[in-house]
């Protein structure tokens, strides 16, 4: 049962704590969480808020977003790939990350078409957001923070689609490909981060039911709203590989 605390007490806290945007499924705290459960990690959790103040966490880890992770006294970090590396540093197994060199290389690319800039979970948070700021309905801090930090234009917003779209389908042709030869993973024959990612990202283009998957229901629409050639994209496959990972390996419903 997820416990936030304080953010003064998880700051003072010896071991693993993760900030984590609360009352929202953000996939980017909902992957990293699950990667500490799968590796039998401990943490303790403070809130972030979405939609206002967060001081003391920006004094704390000089970043205005979740989620932030910190171990012992080593500096916060919130970028996916370092909270993946902490994770695999603290528990080395099970890996995260195939044995493999050029399979290891694979899983960080599909991941980064994923979580990282220009990926998928970028590229819907621009569509997401976009009604909003054009209509001229968005605070003016969320527009800001939009364009600031992660270069929002309507030219941007616009271009999203197609950029979501590829990521899909070099997605969809690596897992047909697994899937062929009888291996239910996106690389090798093992569970590796970038199912785990896979599963939570999914949620900002088919969220799951509100049993499995709890928001404000007045933003699921939000979330569920997709452009043609996006839908056009979400080849079976993709669906099907997230309800198996995320029935295996999440907490249903997701904790927020």
């Amino acid at each position: 049962m997820l416990e936030y605390r304080s953010v003064d007490e998880i700051i003072r806290h010896p071991g693993l704590r993760i900030v984590l945007v609360r009352g929202l499924p953000s996939p980017w705290g909902q992957a990293a969480k699950t990667i500490f459960e799968v590796k039998g990690l401990e943490y303790v959790v403070a809130p972030f808020n979405g939609a206002g103040s967060n001081d003391e966490v920006v004094a704390w880890a000089g970043e205005d977003s979740g989620p932030i992770v910190a171990w012992a006294n080593e500096k916060p970090i919130h970028r996916w790939l370092d909270i993946l590396y902490l994770a695999e540093r603290l528990a080395p197994a099970p890996a995260m990350f195939p044995a493999d060199v050029m399979e290891r290389a694979l899983m960080v690319g599909l991941s980064n078409e994923i979580c990282g800039e220009l990926g998928i979970g970028w590229n819907r948070r621009l569509q997401i957001f976009s009604p909003m700021i054009e209509s001229g309905n968005a605070p003016d801090d969320l527009s800001s923070m939009m364009r600031d930090k992660y270069g929002y234009s309507l030219a941007a917003a616009q271009a999203a689609g197609a950029r979501t779209v590829e990521s899909l389908k070099a997605l969809s042709r690596q897992l047909k490909s697994q899937y062929a030869r009888g291996m239910k993973f996106f690389v090798g024959d093992a569970l590796s981060a970038v199912d785990i990612y896979w599963a939570a990202f999914m949620n900002l283009i088919d969220p799951l039911p509100a049993e499995q998957c709890p928001m404000p229901e007045a933003l699921r629409p939000a979330f569920a709203t997709i452009d043609s050639q996006i839908e056009a994209a979400l080849d079976p496959i993709l669906i099907e590989h997230r309800h198996l990972i995320f029935d295996r390996y999440f907490r249903s419903p997701m904790e927020v």
